[in-house]
C-alpha cells in the first residue's frame, strides 16, 4: 500500500503521475519481493513466539512383548505381554532468564526492519518513477521549444539571404545565421532519442510539466531523518543484534522444565478408561550445560560483534541520510 503520510507527487496535481506510480506500486517486482520478505519475517517472529507456550503431544498405541527364558541362571518359561496405551504430554519450559523473550524480541525487530525496508523500497521505486516522468516531459517541452526556434530561425535565414542577394548583408552574416539554424535543427534527433528513452505508451501526448504547489521545508530537521525508511531500517537491526547478544547471555543460565503426562494403558481394551488404569508422570527438569567447549563463549563473541557491525553500519546509515537531506 502507498505511504499515506508521504503522498508528496500528489502536489503536482497530475493524474498521469498518479496512475504511473500506482501502477508501478502495483506490480514492481522488487516492492513485491519486499512484501514477501515482511511475511517471512512476521512468520520467524510468531515462531519464536511459540516458545512461551507448552507444547502438548498425544501419542497412543499397542505392545505385545515376549520375553526369553534364557535371562537368568536357569531356563524358565517365556513370558507374554501385551496392552494398549494413550496419553497426552506436556513439555513447558519457564522463560526464568529471558531466553525466550530475547529470542522473540530480535525476531520483532526485524519484523519490523523488513516493513521499513518495504517504505525504502516503495519511496526509491516513486522517486524513479516521478524523475523519469519529469524527465520525459522536460524533454518534450524542449521539442517544441526546438521545433519553434527552427521556424524563426528558418525565417531569420530567408531575410539574411535576401538582404546578401541585395547587398544588404554580408556572406559572414548569411553564415552565421545557417549555424545557428543548423545547430538548433541537430538537436532534434538528441531529444527525439531522449523522448523514447523515457516514454511509455500511455505517455505519447505531450503535456506540459506539472506545476508544484507546496512549500519546500529548509535545513535539515530531525523529524525528515527520523521518517526515512534507511534510518529506522537501521535501528530495528541493531535493536534486533541487542536483543540476540541478550539471548546468547542468557543461554549461560540453567534452563527450568515443566514435563508431565497423563494417560491410561490396560491389556484389554473393556478396562481402558478405567481409574486403576490412569497413568501419569511429572518430571520437573533443570538442565544447566556446564561445559560445552567454548560453543556459548563464541556464540556471544559473534553475537557483540554483529552487534559493533550493526552499529557502525547506521552510523554510516544516518551520515548518508544527512548528506541526502542537506543536499
Amino acid at each position: 500500500q502507498l505511504p499515506p503520510e508521504d503522498l508528496w507527487w500528489s502536489g503536482f496535481n497530475d493524474a498521469c503521475l498518479d496512475t504511473l506510480i500506482q501502477e508501478a506500486v502495483d506490480s514492481n517486482h522488487n516492492l513485491l519481493a519486499a512484501a514477501d520478505r515482511i511475511r517471512m519475517a512476521r512468520a520467524a517472529w510468531r515462531m519464536e513466539q511459540s516458545g512461551f507456550y507448552p507444547s502438548v503431544n498425544f501419542s497412543a498405541g499397542w505392545t505385545k512383548t515376549r520375553n526369553s527364558g534364557y535371562l537368568g541362571r536357569e531356563a524358565a518359561d517365556n513370558t507374554y505381554s501385551q496392552y494398549a496405551s494413550g496419553d497426552l504430554s506436556v513439555s513447558w519450559e519457564i522463560d526464568l532468564f529471558g531466553s525466550i523473550r530475547q529470542r522473540a524480541k530480535a525476531k520483532k525487530e526485524l519484523f519490523r526492519a523488513s516493513r521499513d525496508e518495504y517504505n525504502g523500497t516503495m519511496v526509491s521505486l516513486c522517486a524513479q518513477v516521478a524523475t523519469a516522468y519529469m524527465t520525459l516531459r522536460t524533454y518534450q517541452q524542449q521539442y517544441i521549444v526546438a521545433e519553434s526556434n527552427i521556424q524563426s530561425q528558418r525565417s531569420i535565414l530567408h531575410i539574411t539571404e535576401v538582404r546578401y542577394e541585395t547587398g544588404l548583408a554580408s556572406q559572414l552574416d548569411v553564415s552565421q545565421a545557417k549555424t545557428v539554424y543548423f545547430n538548433t535543427k541537430a538537436s532534434l534527433p538528441s531529444l527525439e532519442a531522449g523522448i523514447e528513452k523515457q516514454i511509455n505508451i500511455m505517455l505519447r501526448t505531450t503535456k506540459p510539466l506539472p506545476d508544484y504547489q507546496r512549500l519546500v521545508g529548509i535545513g535539515i530537521p530531525m523529524n525528515l531523518l527520523r521518517r526515512r525508511p534507511d534510518v529506522r531500517q537501521a535501528e530495528r537491526t541493531v535493536a534486533s543484534y541487542a536483543a540476540s547478544v541478550g539471548a546468547a547471555k542468557s543461554d549461560f543460565m540453567p534452563k527450568l522444565y515443566l514435563n508431565g503426562s497423563i494417560g491410561f494403558a490396560s491389556r484389554d481394551m473393556d478396562h481402558f478408561f478405567n481409574k486403576r488404569s490412569v497413568t501419569y508422570q511429572l518430571a520437573p527438569t533443570v538442565s544447566w550445560p556446564l561445559f560445552q567447549g567454548t560453543q556459548r563463549i563464541q556464540a556471544l563473541a559473534s553475537a557483540r560483534a554483529q552487534l559493533d557491525s550493526g552499529i557502525a553500519q547506521s552510523y554510516l546509515t544516518v551520515l548518508t541520510a544527512v548528506q541526502e537531506v542537506a543536499n
